[in-house]
C-alpha cells in the first residue's frame, strides 16, 4: 500500500489484472517449456522481484531462474522450475481471492 500512495481502489484493479492475467502468462511458460525455447521462457512476462508483492517471493524466484535458464540457454531444470511456479501463482491466487471469488 505503501508503494500505491495508499490507494485501496489501484490495489484491487492490480489485483484483479493479475488474477486476470496472470493464467495466460503461466500458459505461455508452459508452451515454451514444452517446446524447449529458452528464448520464449526469458521473454514470458512473470511476476519479477521488483514488484514487491507480499508473498510473492517464490514466484518472482522462480520467474528469475526461468530468466536465468533463457540466458543461458539451458533448460535442464525448467520442468522442476515450472511446478514451483504454478504452486505459488495458485497460492497467490487463493491469497487473492475470499472463499466467495471475490477479491480481498
Amino acid at each position: 500500500m505503501d508503494r500505491l500512495g495508499g490507494d485501496e481502489a489501484l490495489l484491487l484493479e492490480l489485483c484483479q489484472i493479475f488474477l486476470e492475467e496472470s493464467p495466460k502468462q503461466l500458459q505461455k511458460v508452459r508452451q515454451a517449456v514444452a517446446e524447449a525455447d529458452a528464448q520464449a521462457v526469458m521473454r514470458c512476462p512473470l511476476p519479477k522481484r521488483r514488484t514487491g508483492i507480499s508473498g510473492a517471493a517464490g514466484a518472482s524466484q522462480a520467474a528469475q531462474q526461468f530468466e536465468d535458464m533463457g540466458h543461458e540457454n539451458d533448460l535442464s531444470h525448467a520442468a522442476e522450475t515450472l511446478v514451483v511456479l504454478e504452486r505459488e501463482m495458485a497460492s497467490l491466487h487463493l491469497a487473492l481471492k475470499d472463499p466467495s471469488g471475490a477479491i480481498q
